[in-house]
């Protein structure tokens, strides 16, 4: 895979602050790679490293395989979509999709094709004349993308472009913007709080946070396979426990919680008996059940409900294990465990999940 922009053990610190902590990533050309934490993670002086609009306190910075730590940023093959669009008050949506080409000083015939390529492609075709107030906020986002693609840029920067939309139209955009990115067919880098919007259009994440990578891999791999707490509790929902590896069957780990329960795990093995383990299991792998069952997995507990939260599609109980340990069970509507209810606060149930489901982490 040709390698578009590489990050090479960068540092970034603001006298004391390091807000970006020895990150070393590559991003593959073409491919839509999001940069997700939470406010304060390093995310967005990531991408104004990449940009140019800082330079980095330690390593090296590559785009289309140069090192351009020091080079300024309109001398780097990129362009930027801030979250405030920045689009010129008096100018017409045309004229600001231009501006970029006018200061190249590009033939005016090339300049009218290529905005009128770019109004189409961003759907947007009979607006030209219209200016900035005139526009809705999703219209506003599309002349900021139809600006910053008119240039051709090798790789696009996207600082949390969808931020000041509203919900509805917020995920309208998310779909639009990843078929956006498949037609031109440039390499696209996102900065995102938001884990549900990096879940559906990235090819690939970078979980930071304080300035470190956390973990890196496929929207499935982040999600399915976290490999600590923190990417396990900041993407989705999860349920977590403590305990020490009590037993080996040569398939199975048997640890013994906190609490007292003894779970089955799935074998790793560089963990031995005695050894302290954290795993997680998301909510929507765990069943709910009136009465134990000999169908549903080896890790069966009763407990009761203490809270069931209805979200129109799904339902949330919170269910107690024990004093400390409560435990998160999502039924999605139209799920076959869901139908043996209904349930209310206070009923007991027994919960299971499979060994397979647990997911052992890094502290």
């Amino acid at each position: 895979m040709v390698i578009d922009v590489e990050l090479r053990n960068v540092t970034k610190r603001f006298d004391r602050t390091t807000a970006v902590d020895n990150l070393s990533l590559q991003v593959y050309r073409g491919e839509f790679f999001s940069l997700l934490g939470p406010s304060g993670c390093g995310k967005t002086t990531t991408l104004r490293l990449i940009a140019g609009f800082e330079i980095p306190t330690e390593g090296e910075i590559l785009i289309n395989n140069q090192i351009v730590n020091h080079k300024r940023p309109y001398e780097r093959n990129v362009n930027t979509v801030f979250q405030n669009y920045a689009l010129f008050p008096h100018l017409t949506v045309a004229e600001n999709i231009a501006f970029g080409l006018e200061r190249k000083k590009l033939p005016r015939t090339e300049i009218r094709q290529r905005v009128a390529e770019a109004l189409e492609l961003v759907q947007l075709t009979g607006l030209d004349h219209r200016y900035p107030k005139q526009l809705s906020g999703g219209q506003q986002q599309r002349v900021a993308l139809a600006r910053a693609i008119v240039l051709k840029p090798q790789v696009l920067l996207l600082d949390e472009p969808l931020g000041a939309l509203d919900l509805k139209l917020r995920k309208e955009m998310q779909l639009e913007l990843k078929n956006l990115q498949h037609q031109v067919g440039i390499t696209f880098i996102y900065v995102t709080h938001d884990q549900e919007e990096a879940l559906t259009m990235s090819d690939r994440i970078a979980v930071l946070n304080q300035g470190r990578l956390e973990q890196l891999g496929a929207p499935e791999e982040i999600y399915e396979y976290p490999k600590t707490r923190f990417v396990a509790d900041f993407i989705g929902i999860s349920n977590f426990f403590k305990g020490k590896i009590t037993g080996n069957t040569g398939q199975r780990l048997e640890v013994e919680t906190e609490d007292g329960l003894i779970v089955k795990l799935p074998k790793e093995d560089h963990l031995k008996i005695g050894e302290k383990v954290h795993f997680s299991v998301r909510p929507e792998k765990m069943w709910l059940m009136s009465e134990m069952s000999s169908k549903n997995g080896e890790n069966q507990f009763p407990g009761f409900i203490e809270r069931k939260i209805y979200t129109g599609n799904a339902t949330h109980f919170i269910v107690s294990l024990s004093y400390t340990q409560k435990v998160t069970v999502l039924l999605q509507k139209g799920d076959r465990e869901s139908k043996r209810g209904p349930w209310t606060v206070g009923d007991k149930v027994w919960i299971s999940w499979k060994p397979e489901d647990s997911v052992i982490l890094k502290d």
